[in-house]
């Protein structure tokens, strides 16, 4: 064997063991908090009353929020509107105002998310709701005054 060949082992063996090292002390990657939950027995229905207001009712197994969405196909779109926080329970009547106006005949979503407990609707942070596996939300057309 060459004395370069023996060096040249030493410095492998030494970047082997170093990534060895790294792969046993590195921080495992955090868990994604992001995800719906599933709150089964939660409802949701949503009836434009002109283009800039929504009338939400429905059923809520925990606090949480209402947001209004444009469609983008059969998903979730910009959102257009929120409610205030919605106490657990059956309720009626809440009104979304919108902050932009429906303005084309297009579908629009209601989708439920569940408080994370700050009482304050973040969107990152307040997870959409699901019920038995499906998202819980109300799709509908925009208000008739809607061009």
């Amino acid at each position: 064997m060459k004395k370069g060949d023996i060096f040249g082992g030493v410095i492998l063996l030494i970047v082997i063991a170093m990534i060895g090292l790294f792969m046993y002390f590195a921080k495992s990657a955090p868990e994604l908090s992001y995800g719906p939950v599933d709150l089964s027995g939660s409802v949701l229905q949503a009836i434009p009353d002109s283009t800039t207001e929504v009338t939400i009712g429905g059923t809520l197994v925990k606090s949480g929020f209402v947001t209004i969405h444009q469609a983008m196909g059969t998903a979730p779109g910009e959102i257009v509107g929120t409610s205030g926080l919605i106490a657990a329970g059956a309720f009626s009547d809440v009104v979304i105002h919108l902050t932009k106006p429906m303005e084309y005949a297009g579908p629009y979503i209601a989708l439920l998310h569940v408080d994370n407990g700050d009482g304050v609707f973040v969107v990152n942070d307040d997870m959409p709701v699901t019920s038995n596996g499906a998202s819980v939300r109300a799709d509908f057309n925009s208000s008739p005054e809607a061009k």
